[in-house]
């Protein structure tokens, strides 16, 4: 069956994500965007992703072999391999919301950063700090060079480690950035953990389309409860469609209140 694959691009490469059954028709194809589009110089055909960086899984490249570019969106440039790590446009208006949410005074803390999708709105926001946590070494390293190209080093605290350390770093964060899907939840409880009262957790996660934040957020009280901490939802929104029997959600929780006193010796 021929069916016409979604181009996303960034910088000068063209990401292309739904391949054709023939490598005939895709070459073909990634043609008629390198001959249609001036400022493509690459074409990346993605299948899919794989593992726990989530890197992308490469098909084909056609063009030039030159898959490091550069994005800009709202003001922000970021620096990235394309063909190795993943970005997501369909997250924009996310990470604008990023850059306007934080009030002045606030411990940002990113658990998934990437190469600093998140983190670098943060950063050009209120708040006083961000803290930032990337696992895959390679993020990382685009990481602290966007945090410098973007001139927010003053701002910035990076680590190359597993976010569910987090709380061994001592932080007490306003807000916590959970820009993560398939598993999200495995990390809640060190979210909560760094989390001031009254915080805000924006929760990433695939669910169901229209009642799925229902389920995200009945999921994430039952394991704040497990913790002794109580949620409350402050709001939802659909950040993209995932496929046809998932979406793409964040929930905005925020931390009310222990369920449990310490006891008081009289």
């Amino acid at each position: 069956m021929f069916y016409k694959p979604s181009v996303k691009y960034l910088g000068h490469v063209a990401i292309v994500r739904a391949p054709l059954e023939s490598g005939e028709s895709l070459e073909k194809f990634a043609s008629q965007i390198l001959s249609s589009s001036p400022r493509v110089r690459t074409v990346v055909v993605v299948e899919g992703v794989e593992g726990v960086y989530r890197t992308p899984r490469i098909r084909s490249i056609f063009g030039e072999p030159l898959t490091e570019t550069f994005h800009r969106e709202n003001g922000i440039a970021y620096k990235l391999d394309a063909s190795s790590l993943m970005f997501s446009l369909g997250n924009s208006f996310e990470r604008l919301r990023m850059k306007r949410l934080p009030e002045r005074g606030e411990t940002v803390v990113d658990m998934f950063a990437g190469v600093g999708q998140f983190t670098i709105p943060a950063a050009k926001s209120k708040a006083e700090k961000v803290v930032s946590f990337e696992l895959n070494p390679k993020a990382y390293e685009y990481l602290k060079q966007n945090i410098k190209l973007n001139k927010v080093g003053d701002k910035v605290e990076a680590y190359c480690d597993d976010c569910r350390n987090s709380p061994k770093y001592g932080l007490k964060a306003d807000r916590v950035i959970m820009g993560y899907l398939h598993g999200t939840i495995n990390y809640l409880p060190a979210a909560l953990k760094i989390a001031k009262h009254q915080a805000v957790i924006h929760f990433h996660e695939l669910a169901r389309p229209n009642e799925g934040w229902r389920d995200l957020y009945n999921l994430c009280v039952a394991e704040a409860k497990q913790n002794g901490v109580e949620l409350q939802l402050e709001g939802w929104r659909v950040v993209k469609t995932y496929s046809r029997r998932l979406w793409h959600w964040v929930l905005d929780l925020r931390l009310s209140q222990p369920l449990f006193q310490p006891s008081c010796d009289r």
